[in-house]
């Protein structure tokens, strides 16, 4: 519980995700653990504002066609579990934002708004990437999928070369039903050129440098420098095959 416990009353954020965190607090988290949240006076931390966010438009994505599966909430839980370590309490808190988000269906173009105000742009890149690691989790993103990621892209200000490099990565990812390749990882096609293959290497690098993620919490922290190495491991591939 290394960030729920930070979070103090500042949690019970307002605007459209504030109906969702007071019924998570209400049906999931234990009535201790919120009595002791409640009792925190601390302001809320952008950590627990990111993953909120991040689990409210996950589940909004997973909602796109209609009707959210078992498996998309697998997945989405796995996320939490696997990639960021939650566990007990705080995967709890995570379970109940993506129900209370199927339920309240709260708009999705408010909550971009109100995440693309309080974070920067490295973050928000972050949180697209995320959005296309769970439309793609079945292998196929759909048109409506795809839509609710253009608007989730378009809200959040994500610049349209980036937003189009992440399209690309992950189309190239479904289409191959694989492991990605090196090229896939930079958002590029294996007709790129070498100084393409730089500047998108640059870019990459720079929005998933762990400094830019500092303050986030060490499992966030943990996540970038993940992604950080497998786009540094990607590159090298590529100069050391094309000997640049």
């Amino acid at each position: 519980m290394s960030w729920l416990f930070g979070t103090g009353v500042g949690l019970l954020l307002g605007g459209p995700l504030g109906a969702v965190v007071g019924g998570v607090f209400q049906h999931v988290v234990t009535k201790d653990t919120r009595d002791k949240v409640l009792s925190n006076t601390a302001p809320t931390n952008q950590e627990t504002f990111f993953v909120t966010n991040l689990a409210a438009i996950m589940t909004k994505v997973a909602m796109a066609d209609g009707q959210v599966s078992q498996a998309e909430v697998a997945i989405i839980h796995q996320f939490f579990s696997t990639k960021l370590g939650y566990q007990g309490e705080e995967l709890r808190f995570i379970d109940g934002v993506i129900r209370e988000t199927q339920r309240l269906n709260p708009d999705l173009l408010q909550i971009c708004q109100v995440f693309r105000r309080a974070s920067n742009i490295e973050i928000r890149m972050l949180l697209l990437d995320l959005t296309y690691q769970i439309a793609s989790s079945d292998h196929v993103i759909t048109e409506n999928e795809q839509n609710v990621i253009n608007l989730i892209a378009s809200q959040l200000e994500i610049p349209l070369q980036d937003h189009q490099s992440f399209q690309n990565q992950y189309t190239q990812i479904t289409k191959q039903d694989k492991k990605k390749d090196f090229y896939s990882i930079l958002g590029l096609q294996q007709s790129a050129t070498n100084e393409e293959i730089k500047k998108a290497y640059r870019v990459c690098a720079s929005q998933y440098h762990p400094d830019k993620v500092s303050h986030l919490g060490k499992e966030l922290i943990e996540f970038a420098n993940k992604k950080f190495t497998e786009i540094k491991t990607a590159y090298e591939g590529i100069r050391k095959a094309r000997g640049f």
